[in-house]
């Protein structure tokens, strides 16, 4: 406890000191503590002193060309749902740089993206209680106009410490138009990524490599109102734990294009195909550790709870598939489109794993590159109407159909869930000062745990105070109530909330990210504070 406050101590008296000094001091403080209690009714069980508290605190300073800054963390303990190794209180992060317009080098902790980061990505998630960041020496450096450089070196961060798993790359990116010195309403970009990770091994095998080397090339066309991006990773053999240390070299290839019009009209595609593409610092790293790439499940992100309640998982040993997203908006003054306009978004996703041939080999599989393999992991179909009818209601309904292959994705013997959801989202404004908005959700299926039902209330009232109460319950077979209701309160730059409710356990996504977290009850308190 005694270091609970030290911790929020710094995080108010902070401001004060940055009166104090030159250049500019700036950071921030996002503390949250919940107390948990036994549910019968969930199963779910309190650890043995109920409490739970993670803590972030940073703090950043820049003088002319130069910058700094830290991040102290807490976890006494670990909110429930994180993993076991975050316990304590460290300083995670220290840094120092300098910047000017041609290049930045950063000495200390540092995340970088190299092309779409299918090579190479770190970044942190706190919500998941994720975060890679490197430890070591970052460059990035632009000579000329239209060539872009960067080299980075480090060890990654594992828990509360550096893994032992040496990162070392480079990355250069060309704007071949600017570099001709054409005048041009178009860009072209070609660029390319190499990754090495060096991890010592002790084994007996003596054929098992100790480094891994991935390998990139990547294009972009940009105009007006056409996209293209498109990368290729190699990775060569990577044996580990998670896949039962086959020496199987891996790829990745993503194709994505972006079209619009002036008329209203959008289409977003995306292709995407893994094959043993899972990449880490630590070979002996699971859950979402150590992880040296970035590979998000390309989906619909949802923002309500029923369809969250089957999220698709990437499946970085192979998967092969895409999302569309097409979208229309409707001109203000005609009869689709009404006196405020209207917008109507189509969106289509489907994931199949690979066509694998097992082999006796050291490599494990062989896979034919642009065969689709014969089981469907994943498929949703959704349409989503918003519409403004006055200047206080508005309204979006959305519709969605869901082929979920629980099994292969979660594992266990769940087998495939077929869903249908429907979602009415309106909100009205009283007047300039108040705002009601109301969910109702409901998820059909015959299979798994049958029929699921939400709504939620939220009232808002201007400046910063809101006010909610929801609850979702799965009515057919377990029929437990996931309650939660709370209040938020925020004022010039802070912001403190709290609730009250029920989490089921299940995959909890973020940003197409995804952790398994368990069943909890209880309360929560959150307090945020930027400067």
């Amino acid at each position: 406890m005694k270091k609970l406050w030290l911790l929020l101590l710094a995080g108010y008296s902070a401001p004060a000191f940055a009166q104090e000094i030159p250049g500019k001091l700036s950071g921030g403080l996002e503390t949250t503590h919940q107390y948990y209690v036994d549910d019968k009714v969930t199963a779910a069980q309190a650890p043995n002193d109920h409490f739970g508290s993670n803590t972030y605190f940073t703090l950043n300073y820049t003088l002319k060309n130069f910058y700094a800054g830290v991040q102290l963390e807490g976890y006494l303990p670990a909110l429930q749902g994180y993993v076991n190794g975050l316990k304590g209180t460290k300083i995670t992060h220290r840094f120092a740089g300098y910047r000017t317009d041609k290049i930045d080098i950063t000495a200390g902790h540092f995340y970088e993206q190299y092309g779409n980061g299918l090579i190479f990505r770190t970044y942190e998630e706190r919500q998941l209680g994720l975060d890679n960041v490197l430890d070591g020496v970052n460059v990035r450096f632009t000579p000329i106009g239209g060539i872009r450089f960067k080299a980075s070196y480090g060890l990654q961060r594992i828990l509360m410490d550096n893994g032992n798993g040496r990162i070392r790359g480079a990355d250069l990116e060309l704007d071949l138009l600017q570099l001709l010195g054409k005048k041009r309403s178009w860009e072209l970009t070609v660029g390319g990524s190499y990754i090495n990770r060096y991890q010592d091994y002790t084994g007996p095998d003596e054929h098992f490599p100790p480094a891994v080397n991935a390998y990139s090339g990547r294009l972009g066309i940009s105009s007006a109102h056409y996209q293209l991006n498109t990368e290729y990773v190699y990775k060569s053999a990577d044996p580990m734990d998670l896949n039962k240390n086959i020496q199987k070299p891996g790829s990745a290839l993503y194709i994505g294009q972006v079209i619009t019009t002036n008329k209203g009209l959008g289409i977003d595609l995306a292709f995407r195909r893994l094959e043993s593409m899972d990449f880490r610092s630590d070979r002996g790293a699971t859950d979402n550790i150590g992880t040296v790439n970035y590979l998000p499940a390309m989906t619909k992100l949802y923002t309500y709870a029923l369809p969250n309640i089957y999220p698709y998982a990437t499946q970085t040993l192979g998967e092969m598939g895409g999302k569309a997203d097409i979208y229309y908006q409707f001109k203000r003054g005609t009869a689709l489109g009404g006196k405020y306009g209207t917008k109507l978004s189509l969106t289509a996703s489907l994931y199949h794993n690979l066509d694998t041939f097992q082999t006796r080999g050291k490599e494990g599989f062989t896979a034919d590159f642009w065969r689709v393999g014969p089981t469907l992991l994943y498929r949703d179909l959704n349409v989503t109407l918003e519409k403004k009818w006055s200047p206080a209601l508005k309204t979006i309904l959305s519709y969605m159909n869901l082929h979920y292959n629980k099994e292969y994705i979660q594992g266990g013997k769940y087998g495939v869930v077929h869903a249908n959801t429907a979602i009415a989202d309106i909100q009205y404004t009283i007047n300039r000062k108040n705002t009601i908005r109301a969910e109702l959700q409901h998820l059909w299926t015959k299979d798994d745990e049958g029929n699921w039902g939400a709504l939620l209330v939220e009232y808002s009232k201007v400046p910063g105070w809101s006010v909610f109460a929801g609850d979702m319950v799965n009515y057919q077979t377990k029929k437990i109530h996931y309650y939660n209701f709370g209040s938020a309160f925020t004022y010039k730059a802070a912001r403190v909330s709290l609730s009250y409710g029920r989490q089921r356990a299940g995959l909890l996504c973020v940003g197409g990210i995804c952790r398994m977290v368990p069943a909890y009850t209880g309360a929560s308190l959150s307090f945020t504070y930027n400067f």
